[in-house]
């Protein structure tokens, strides 16, 4: 797979605001990590992109946690432990694969995650919405 800029689809709607935002903005993340790897040589500034993208992930997966112990979702073990598994392979990927395999597996799990894993939780929470009206 070559990099091709993500542009978000109404099918990445979880409908819950909070998650949405987040995960556009981690969708324009990845694509401005990838505009300025492309563009720069400077070592540290791209550690620093890597850092960046690394703790913005940590912080949406936080966030989306919290959710779901607020709307008590039966998976939320299950869902951290796939958030986890993505934190220690994204620091594993960017150390020591190239910039397109590692984007190749960024958008790969993007997608994935938020059109399975994530539209799940949506689910749940709209569930909970029609059986409280």
């Amino acid at each position: 797979m070559t990099f091709a800029t993500l542009h978000w689809k109404t099918g990445y709607d979880t409908e819950v605001e909070e998650i949405d935002l987040q995960h556009r903005y981690f969708m324009s993340l990845i694509n401005r990590l990838h505009a300025e790897l492309a563009s720069t040589t400077d070592a540290e500034y791209r550690r620093k992109l890597f850092d960046e993208l690394t703790k913005y992930a940590s912080f949406h997966f936080v966030s989306e946690e919290n959710l779901m112990i607020k709307f008590g979702y039966p998976d939320h073990d299950l869902h951290h432990a796939l958030h986890r598994q993505l934190i220690d392979e994204l620091s594993w990927r960017s150390q020591s694969k190239s910039e397109e395999e590692l984007f190749d597996f960024l958008i790969r799990w993007f997608i994935e995650h938020t059109v399975q894993e994530d539209q799940r939780f949506g689910d749940y929470v709209k569930n909970l919405a029609v059986g409280a009206a």
